[in-house]
């Protein structure tokens, strides 16, 4: 079936293409993520679970989040 696809196609570097496009979004994406400064964000955002219900908690840039159980 791919065979018969790709046969009448002039196009056919354009599947490698878009393959190569979206590795290198996905690893920028990843890098951004996990290489950024965003660490004090996700330590902020671990401790959530643990925070006591009604809590108010500051992350290091300032921010307070008042938790509430729903």
């Amino acid at each position: 079936m791919w065979k018969q696809f790709y046969e009448g196609m002039d196009l056919v570097h354009l599947p490698l293409f878009t393959l190569l496009l979206f590795f290198a979004v996905f690893l920028g994406v990843a890098a951004w993520v996990f290489l950024g400064r965003r660490g004090q964000d996700y330590d902020a955002l671990a401790r959530l679970p643990l925070a006591e219900p009604g809590a108010v908690t500051s992350d290091p840039r300032g921010a307070r989040t008042h938790h509430e159980r729903e």
